[in-house]
């Protein structure tokens, strides 16, 4: 019976979606132009988290399958810097959270990142 249930499950296991494949995450995305405009949805109002930056684009693989991941760090003193894990898959954003550790955020290179202006700049194709 358990023989069954394996091979049952191997010949099922083809018809399932690869969610670690590349073409689920699409190709790299527009990213600062997408968060800009779905900032608001991340970190709640964007006026009051203070300065933003922002890190390069990186491949990974998440609970959704196959994404982008950008990191966002908010500074509003006299607070800590928060960071922020956002995940991109063919060029919407699907998940963000607080970072944590396994996202790496805090070891990161960050450049500075104006919403209003990249919001209002969209992406060349």
């Amino acid at each position: 019976m358990l023989l069954a249930l394996t091979l049952g499950a191997c010949s099922i296991s083809g018809l399932l979606p690869d969610w670690t494949s590349p073409e689920i995450a699409g190709p790299e995305p527009a990213y600062r132009f997408i968060i800009a405009n779905g900032l608001a949805s991340i970190v709640g109002n964007p006026s009051s988290a203070g300065t933003f930056e922002i890190s390069g684009l990186r491949h990974v693989d998440s609970l959704k399958g196959s994404s982008w991941l950008v990191c966002l760090r908010t500074q509003s003193l006299p607070q800590l810097p928060r960071y922020y894990a956002v995940f991109l898959q063919k060029e919407r954003v699907v998940d963000s959270r607080l970072s944590v550790l396994i996202d790496q955020c805090e070891l990161q290179t960050y450049l500075p990142f104006d919403w209003i202006a990249d919001g209002k700049v969209p992406p060349v194709r």
